[in-house]
């Protein structure tokens, strides 16, 4: 069963908020919005069996069910999921890319670069209980991926594991030393194997706070497409700077910012 949950003028009101959002701050529940999601918690408890909500601006869908968060359900009925991140893949990815996705969240971003791509999306995510969901809905979606269950790391890291700390919204769960959670022991894979490995075109990089210092000194030539979501709120200015400029030196030009995700391409 398919349905929508918000009305059309919610959806058509949240483009116009998305779009004027800038760098230095998150966006954060307003009462509407905790009104929307408690309504539509006690609807996700009434449901005998899962059931799969549509996106109203893209062409993805989600399941969700009685253990789904009732936030994630709100905002991805409202187009509110992401929304930077899968404007970016829609207009910049293209068929036939390599993709490699760090930090997988509900799978939706994963769908959408294999999409376009025409090819499955090798993502890595450490957060266990994240798989099963995006296996579900790359499956709903008419697409297949290749799961790493580890964290990515730079290749300077020193160690097999790391601590993962797991919220409650486990898509925000994060490696961050100050980040807040419940502690999960997780493997760890570093960025320059993945990227000499999988040879991808395109990275896509969610890792909450964890892209300071990930990327390498040298980007490999068969690279020719970075979204990366900078959390400015969390690293600070300075942190964002170095990573813009570390890609930057690498002959990648900034070609797009939505929100707090930046598009490089490799200048020609």
């Amino acid at each position: 069963m398919k349905v929508q949950l918000v009305e059309d003028w919610r959806i058509e009101e949240r483009r116009q908020v998305v779009s004027q959002r800038g760098l230095n701050a998150w966006p954060h529940d307003q009462p509407d919005d905790l009104k929307q999601i408690e309504q539509i918690g006690e609807w996700l408890e009434s449901q005998p069996v899962p059931v799969v909500l549509q996106h109203p601006l893209h062409p993805l869908k989600m399941l969700v069910g009685k253990d789904f968060s009732p936030r994630m359900a709100y905002y991805f009925a409202l187009g509110d999921y992401e929304e930077a991140d899968l404007e970016l893949i829609e207009t910049m990815v293209r068929t036939g890319d390599r993709v490699l996705e760090c930090g997988g969240g509900a799978g939706i971003t994963g769908s959408l670069a294999a999409r376009c791509s025409g090819n499955p999306v090798t993502i890595v995510e450490p957060n266990e209980l994240l798989h099963g969901i995006i296996r579900r809905n790359f499956k709903l979606n008419g697409q297949q991926c290749k799961m790493i269950a580890a964290a990515i790391v730079a290749d300077s890291y020193v160690g097999d594991s790391l601590t993962l700390k797991v919220q409650d919204e486990y898509w925000w769960s994060s490696v961050r030393d100050d980040a807040e959670g419940e502690p999960v022991q997780t493997a760890v894979v570093r960025v320059s194997d993945m990227l000499d490995s999988l040879c991808p075109s395109v990275l896509i990089i969610d890792v909450e706070g964890a892209e300071v210092g990930l990327l390498p000194d040298r980007l490999p030539d068969c690279l020719r497409l970075i979204l990366i979501e900078l959390h400015t709120p969390e690293i600070g200015e300075e942190a964002t700077v170095g990573v813009v400029n570390s890609i930057m030196r690498q002959g990648f030009g900034l070609r797009s910012i939505r929100s707090q995700t930046w598009a490089f391409e490799r200048d020609c």
